[in-house]
């Protein structure tokens, strides 16, 4: 049976703003039809779990997109909300709130999720949901699934897994409850204990502890960011929507829809650049764009990667021979040396890799073999055609 024909149940593990990764692995599940029996979640991943069920990945993306610090908790004029919570120049306001107020409230969150999520399509839905928290009175887990869960509570419950530490603790009946990443970020053994064998685990490398999985003899298939996502109060809207279009390409990557080592390329792309590259040039290719910074949060058709990269390497090719005419080589190799990053560093390693017959065991050209080797083909192929 293929992958794409089977059903999964879908973990979303705790991790803050970093939670817009999963928006976009949602997306792609979606558009690659994967079929869904079951959802858990621990922290934001027991909100995004909650917002799958609204069956609206375009809302859910506009959530992300224009969240604010405001629309999760209250702080005072003297946090800057345009910087990471827990950026040093916010800590000590932070700390001075929280012990005057014996926690930070949360009050907002409970107000963007009423409107965000209709409880009425979470209950009516065929695909269980389940979410944990923790009880320190009781030092033991609470994990729940819909069924165990009055719909009048179900808000109270995906807030108290989300109360991170800095927030007061959830009261939900006589219980007060914390963040489900206290015991379990990425609560699996949840729909192990339910017989569910096939589970895709998205984990954004949260603050939070992890169980062992109680039983090996099931399929799990885990997908994990390929570049950091930042904190996990970082507001910065301009993160947020590349962390979603990376949860989309990492995920259609993961299930054979889209192939690269560092970039993105749908397979018949992919397939298109393996008919003029070996695999190694490819590798070498994309070492190369990586280098000279381009964009790595697009799919890319054959043709555009290379124009681009071409393009950019022969521009990069003629500044640094403007440069070599007030600067000594050394001069240059020096400065390559100290700033690994230097604009220059494939113009320097590729001259000396042409230049001398040892080359290739210099420290400076050693790290950039490859991609010289590469972008070298890749002049011969550009004047070819």
């Amino acid at each position: 049976m293929k992958r794409i024909d089977k059903e999964y149940a879908v973990v979303f593990a705790g991790g803050g703003t970093k939670g817009a990764y999963q928006v976009g692995v949602w997306k792609a599940l979606k558009d690659i039809g994967i079929k869904v029996n079951a959802i858990t979640g621990a922290s934001i991943g027991a909100i995004n779990g909650a917002l799958t069920f609204q069956d609206n990945v375009d809302k859910m993306i506009e959530i992300y997109e224009n969240i604010e610090i405001t629309d999760i908790m209250e702080i005072s004029d003297k946090v800057d909300p345009n910087k990471n919570l827990f950026d040093i120049s916010n800590i000590r306001q932070l700390l001075r709130e929280y012990i005057q107020n014996k926690g930070l409230e949360n009050t907002p969150l409970r107000k963007t999720l009423i409107k965000n999520i209709d409880l009425d399509k979470i209950y009516n839905s065929k695909i269980d949901f389940g979410i944990i928290s923790y009880s320190f009175k009781d030092r033991k887990p609470l994990e729940l699934f819909k069924k165990d869960i009055p719909k009048e509570e179900m808000y109270d419950y995906i807030l108290a897994s989300s109360c991170f530490p800095i927030f007061k603790s959830q009261k939900v009946g006589s219980q007060e409850l914390v963040d489900g990443g206290f015991y379990d970020n990425a609560p699996i053994n949840m729909l192990i204990e339910k017989g569910y064998k096939n589970i895709i685990v998205v984990n954004v490398e949260g603050v939070g502890f992890s169980q062992r999985t109680q039983d090996r003899n099931i399929h799990l298939k885990l997908l994990s960011p390929s570049e950091d996502l930042g904190g996990i109060f970082n507001f910065n809207h301009e993160k947020i929507s590349r962390n979603i279009i990376l949860g989309y390409l990492d995920t259609m990557k993961s299930f054979n829809k889209m192939e690269g080592n560092y970039y993105y390329f749908p397979q018949k792309e992919f397939f298109k650049m393996m008919d003029e590259f070996n695999l190694q040039t490819i590798r070498g290719l994309e070492t190369a764009a990586k280098i000279y910074k381009m964009d790595k949060y697009k799919p890319y058709d054959f043709e555009e990667f290379i124009n681009e990269l071409y393009e950019i390497h022969k521009e990069t090719q003629m500044k640094y021979n403007e440069a070599k005419k007030t600067l000594q080589d050394r001069k240059i190799i020096n400065a390559i040396e100290d700033i690994q990053n230097n604009e220059f560093v494939l113009c320097v390693a590729t001259a000396l890799y042409l230049d001398r017959p040892t080359a290739k065991k210099l420290k400076i050209v050693q790290p950039y073999v490859e991609a010289v080797e590469a972008l070298l083909e890749l002049e011969d192929y550009m004047e070819w055609e």
